[in-house]
This record gives C-alpha cells, structure tokens and sequence, in this order.
C-alpha cells in the first residue's frame, strides 16, 4: 500500500467516524430535549442538525440548531448573587417558589461523546476495518 492510498483510506475512516458521531449527537441531544420536556413550538427538536464538510483535506463535522436553545443552557448557571428574601427576614415565612428545571442539556450530551470519538478516531482502524475500506475505495474508483 502506498502512502498516498494510506493516507485516503485514513481520511475516509475519519470520514465516516465523524458522520457516526454526528448521527449519535444529534439523537442524544433530541432524546435530552424531550427528556427534560424543554419542547414549547418543537422549534428546537427539529433544528437539531449535522452535516460533514472537507475543507481542502480536512474532513470535519459541522453541528446545529437554534440558538435559543443553548441560551437557556447558558442561563441556567447564572445566579443572582444579591439575593435577598425580605419576607423570611422580616416575616419569618418562606418564599414560594418552583423547583427550577435541570435544562443543562447541551453541554453534558455535546462533550460525553467528545472522548469517544477521538478514542474511536486514533484507535480504531483495525485490519478488519481497513480491508473494508479497501473494497469501499475499489468502488468507487471502478464507478469512476
């Protein structure tokens, strides 16, 4: 094998590792949007998307949806520091308040999967999965 046919086979393995990936993200991130009932218009269900693109050799995957949606992950780590309750301090009573939803969605689903597919990425091009990839290259050259 040259170094030129080894260098492909490795970019198509990418190729598809990152597609994979981009599969299983935006299943999980959808699957925590419903979970945690964070659906008012299902604006943001259906904005979950992914694509792979290669800029000159590079493959990479491009991951979106609406941007609202990761601004209520954002605020749910925000806090009031001055927070005062006059009604307990004066009164003795306490406050009347809802239990805030656990809306930390993104970032807990995004970088769960991060690891794995670099493990996937630098440990995973078995002989198996090079023969594969071989006949997958064969193919597409005789269509050629």
């Amino acid at each position: 094998m040259t170094d030129d046919e080894k260098k492909e086979l490795e970019l198509l393995f990418i190729e598809e590792e990152l597609s994979q990936h981009g599969e299983w993200l935006a299943d999980v991130l959808t699957e925590a949007i419903e979970k945690r009932k964070l659906r008012r218009t299902d604006d943001l269900l259906h904005s979950v998307n992914y694509s792979t693109f290669k800029e000159g050799k590079n493959p990479g995957l491009r991951f979106s949806f609406l941007s609202y949606g990761r601004a209520v992950d954002i605020a749910a780590y925000k806090q009031n520091r001055h927070k005062v309750d006059t009604m307990r301090d004066i009164w003795g009573q306490k406050q009347n308040t809802m239990k805030k939803k656990n809306n930390r969605w993104y970032a807990r689903s995004m970088y769960s999967g991060y690891y794995k597919l670099v493990s996937r990425i630098m440990y995973g091009l078995s002989d198996l999965e090079i023969e594969r990839l071989k006949g997958i290259l064969e193919n597409r050259k005789k269509q050629l």
